[in-house]
């Protein structure tokens, strides 16, 4: 009985210090990660708008398709924007860049994890440009054959941007 006592003595004794340990390096890299999340984002925007300088506008999309929306100050907007595609454990994230009219001028794909051969081909730079840059609306965008759940995955997230766009720049 006292070998059990001090066992459990010795393992509580123990997940105290690494639990200090762990709580005590989480405080240290936390900041860290945190600066590495805003500066990857920075430089994604950038790649849409060089140069540009952005500002986050407050906006809350009921349906959760719109993550953030930020102003690029004088050139248009930025929207970054999920759904869930083919693969349903992992969403598409999306930047979206628009002009101050509306019109898309820019897209980049943040995050996916579509099907090889079939959903992922939606990502092919050339398929993202040909199909999304230059529209004022979802309206005649195609599917990409085979990839009917990511195709409609994309327009859900370009119809929530174009909604989000519209009601930030009145």
């Amino acid at each position: 009985m006292k070998k059990n006592l001090t066992l459990a003595l010795f393992l509580g004794i123990v997940s105290a210090l690494a639990g200090l340990v762990i709580g005590l390096f989480n405080g240290v890299t936390e900041p860290i990660i945190t600066a590495n999340a805003i500066a990857a984002e920075q430089a994604n925007m950038e790649k849409l708008f060089p140069g540009g300088e952005f500002s986050l506008i407050d906006y809350s999309d009921p349906d959760k398709n719109v993550l953030s929306i930020y102003e690029a100050k004088g050139e248009g907007y930025l929207v970054k924007a999920q759904a869930t595609g083919y693969n349903t454990s992992t969403p598409i994230i999306v930047l979206i860049a628009f002009d101050q009219e509306g019109k898309t001028i820019g897209i980049e794909a943040l995050q996916q994890q579509e099907t090889n051969g079939f959903g992922a081909g939606c990502f092919e730079r050339d398929f993202l440009d040909s199909t999304y840059v230059g529209r004022t609306s979802t309206d005649t965008i195609d599917a990409l054959s085979g990839a009917t759940k990511t195709s409609n995955a994309m327009r859900r997230i370009l119809s929530a941007a174009f909604t989000a766009v519209e009601e930030v720049k009145d």
